[in-house]
């Protein structure tokens, strides 16, 4: 073996159960759809509402964690606005972003982050599908960030 040509791994045929519905084979993407996304968090965070929404197509489609959907930019303004605009959410973190494109082309950003609105931490898992540097879709998960605390104060001592 030499020291100057790299040892060549050999992958393992693998047998997978189940066969994705969506699309199956995944690169890393683009970093550019990464910085996308979080200009688009910080605008929201800095309160620069229209600046948020300029980073979105105007037919942008956003699945809830509730099972609802938003579709189009307009329909998303009227649910969200007055609470963006607000400065409501703060604290924000990014704990993971990946950028991924499949086979098709189709461009995800893969994004868990955390942020606070009203008093509660919450955890996001996000993924924004980008096209011609627009995001034009979003799906979202979230959950309560629950006080570790071991002192809960319901005993009052």
């Amino acid at each position: 073996m030499s020291c100057e040509k790299p040892v060549k791994e050999t992958q393992a045929e693998l047998d997978f159960p189940y066969e994705p519905t969506y699309q199956k084979e995944w690169k890393i993407g683009n970093q550019e759809n990464i910085l996308l996304v979080q200009n688009l968090h910080k605008a929201i965070i800095d309160v620069e509402i229209d600046k948020a929404y300029s980073y979105m197509s105007e037919d942008v489609v956003v699945w809830h964690g509730d099972g609802s959907t938003t579709e189009g930019l307009d329909e998303f303004k009227e649910m969200y606005d007055e609470a963006l605009r607000s400065g409501a959410f703060t604290d924000y973190s990014i704990g993971v972003n990946i950028s991924v494109v499949s086979e098709e082309g189709h461009e995800w950003v893969l994004l868990w982050d955390t942020a606070s609105a009203g008093g509660q931490a919450t955890n996001y898992m996000e993924a924004f599908r980008i096209e011609d540097g627009k995001i034009i879709a979003m799906n979202q998960f979230s959950k309560p960030v629950m006080d570790t605390d071991d002192d809960d104060d319901s005993d009052n001592d």
